[in-house]
């Protein structure tokens, strides 16, 4: 073959394959148009509620005995018997004798002061007998140059009557010494720890045991400054502090206390707020309240009314929402928080556009933008519209 036949074959084959594209191209099919309108996400919405909302402040605190007291004997002596329940854990009533002292020694004092009065008394009434007599003679004298008193004997009169005031008070120190031979518990408690036994010599002072009430605890509760105003602390005027919920980790059950002082000073740690708070009967139950345990406190705060409760998973960056529309649109809300829970936000009815009735979004959209149209799960779909209005089709 010629090369100009070789050069003409080969432009013709390209031209051919042009052609063929084109009617390639030409006679593609196109694609159906769609008029089903943008792309509408299904979400999740709840529905706003406004009303009254008790605030709730949790805490942390450790129980703390309201009467903890050391037993000492005021006596020394020799301890002729302990109580069986005067023991670590013991429980014991106020009143219920907890050691006793051999008892004979203090017998013996007082039986000795008694008779050192009765001698006493018959001393200052002689002396009054000898008064009288005194007084008589002075009466028969010249009293010109005489001391009178004197005469009279009412110096030795002053003095026997102090001997028998001397014998008086040691008669009562030497019955006090007995009463005090036998401890009693000063109210009802629990025995922390003892420290005695029965033979055990021991002196005055002494400390024999610990003993902590057993009717009122306390706890010792932390909480920011700032959360002080919500909470009604007790006043002078007898007013009574908000109630607590006590709970002990890894029991069940929970305890009733209220608040009855503010400390005057800060946590050194945290630098919060210190409140004592009273829980009665903190050894009834299944499981008692131990003192020194770190406990779970829940404090009631004062009432919020005409309050809408925002959960906390409907919100976009801490203080906004995602209103939806009744034409199921979207509207950003601003909101003005008025307290802060750990499950949920409160916000006044009618603050940054939310009022009752409201639904929000509870459903994150990452692209979410004012004006997007959206589906709320569980309803049924409305018919999409075409741009002109006009119900769309394939």
């Amino acid at each position: 073959m010629k090369p100009r036949t070789k050069v003409l074959a080969f432009f013709g084959i390209v031209i051919l394959g042009v052609v063929i594209l084109m009617l390639l191209v030409k006679t593609k099919p196109k694609p159906a148009r769609s008029d089903a309108g943008p792309v509408q996400p299904v979400v999740e919405v709840t529905r706003l509620t406004a009303g009254t909302v008790q605030v709730l402040i949790d805490a942390t605190g450790t129980v703390q005995p309201a009467r903890d007291v050391q037993i000492t004997s005021e006596v020394g002596g020799r301890v002729e018997s302990v109580a069986g329940d005067f023991i670590p854990g013991g429980r014991v009533k106020a009143g219920d004798p907890l050691i006793e002292l051999e008892p004979e020694r203090f017998e013996l004092a007082v039986a000795q002061a008694r008779a050192n009065l009765a001698r006493g008394r018959s001393d200052l009434s002689l002396e009054e007998g000898r008064v009288q007599v005194a007084k008589r003679e002075w009466g028969l004298f010249d009293q010109a140059d005489s001391d009178g008193a004197l005469a009279q004997r009412e110096p030795q009169l002053a003095a026997a009557r102090a001997n028998v005031q001397s014998a008086e008070a040691q008669l009562r120190d030497a019955q006090l010494n007995l009463e005090r031979s036998a401890i009693t518990a000063p109210f009802d408690g629990v025995v922390q720890s003892e420290s005695v036994e029965a033979g055990q010599v021991i002196g005055s002072g002494q400390q024999l045991g610990r003993l902590l009430g057993a009717d009122v605890f306390h706890v010792l509760a932390s909480v920011p400054v700032g959360r002080l105003q919500w909470l009604q602390l007790p006043g002078d005027d007898g007013t009574p502090g908000a109630q607590a919920e006590i709970r002990q980790p890894n029991t069940s059950g929970t305890r009733e206390g209220r608040v009855i002082r503010v400390l005057g000073e800060l946590d050194p740690e945290g630098r919060m707020a210190l409140l004592l708070i009273e829980v009665p009967d903190p050894l009834s139950g299944a499981t008692p309240l131990l003192v020194g345990a770190f406990v779970d406190v829940k404090l009631v705060g004062r009432e919020l009314r005409d309050t809408i409760a925002v959960p906390r998973a409907a919100l976009v960056e801490s203080n906004a929402v995602w209103r939806v529309r009744d034409d199921k649109t979207l509207e950003q809300a601003s909101l003005t928080i008025t307290w802060r829970g750990n499950d949920a936000v409160y916000v006044r009815n009618g603050s940054g556009g939310l009022h009752d009735g409201d639904q929000i979004l509870t459903t994150r959209i990452p692209l979410a933008v004012e004006g997007m149209h959206v589906r709320i799960a569980g309803e049924d779909a409305s018919p999409q519209q075409t741009p002109s209005g006009e119900p769309g089709g394939p």
